[in-house]
């Protein structure tokens, strides 16, 4: 396995040049919405798990990391991209072999000792294992994820949805959606329930912010980071005419449903 070697310096040369920098010029705007507080930054054991239907994923959650949570995160990477892409140990990344079933089990006790260590740390896992399809379903996890439950004192598992789409700009919007966070403080549930509650809130996070993004009903959202203005709006600031109202501003989608 391969283990995290976080560095402070070099997390931050990673997020200045691999992640903000191309964030701004790939996306219009990337947005956020929580359901709850942000957590404690000397808090309980943080569980991010998300979808995984993009390259982007991982960035998406160290913008959300850097710019609002401040927690000590890491994140579980299959191995044969860690070792491709190594500079990511510096950030927190460590190794898992879901195709080995010991040496998978091995990555969970890792992740769940970093995480009762010292309280305000966040560990970000991917429970399908591969990126797929964003709205395909059912969703269905590893049960690693199940038994890192079982290990971690009082973690608090928060279900990240995210979503990419063309909202009338020239570049894409990212979505952040962060539901409410689950506990399990029975040491008697079984792996495999947790796992499927897991994925049960996963899906409903989904599909909510599915349905809202294509409703244009983004008045809940906050924009995380601002990006490259498409052409025509900097055409119309060059001549000094007003923008042009944005897709999903004010009522639109109360307006959709009413006409």
């Amino acid at each position: 396995m391969l283990t995290a070697r976080k560095n402070r310096a070099l997390n931050w040369l990673v997020y200045q040049t691999l992640v903000y920098g191309p964030a701004r010029r790939h996306f219009a705007r990337v947005r956020l919405r929580q359901a709850t507080p942000k957590p404690e930054p000397n808090g309980p054991p943080v569980i991010l798990f998300a979808n995984h239907s993009s390259w982007w994923d991982g960035y998406m959650v160290m913008l959300l990391n850097e710019r609002v949570w401040h927690l000590d995160t890491y994140v579980m990477i299959e191995e044969a991209q860690l070792a491709r892409y190594s500079f990511f140990r510096w950030a927190g990344g460590f190794s898992v072999n879901r195709q080995n079933a010991r040496s998978a089990a091995a990555s969970v006790a890792y992740g769940a000792d970093l995480l009762n260590e010292r309280p305000g740390r966040m560990l970000l896992i991917f429970p399908q294992g591969e990126i797929l399809a964003n709205d395909r379903r059912p969703l269905t996890f590893y049960t690693g994820v199940g038994h890192l439950a079982r290990r971690v004192r009082d973690g608090r598992f928060y279900p990240l949805a995210l979503r990419y789409e063309f909202v009338g700009e020239q570049r894409p919007e990212a979505f952040l959606s962060v539901g409410a966070p689950l506990r399990f403080p029975d040491d008697s549930t079984a792996p495999k329930e947790i796992t499927a509650r897991l994925a049960q809130a996963l899906t409903a996070e989904l599909d909510a912010l599915r349905d809202d993004v294509i409703d244009y009903r983004l008045q809940s959202f906050t924009t995380l980071v601002s990006g490259a203005q498409s052409i025509n709006r900097l055409w119309d600031a060059l001549r000094g005419k007003p923008p042009i109202r944005e897709v999903g501003a004010g009522s639109q989608g109360e307006m959709r449903r009413e006409a």
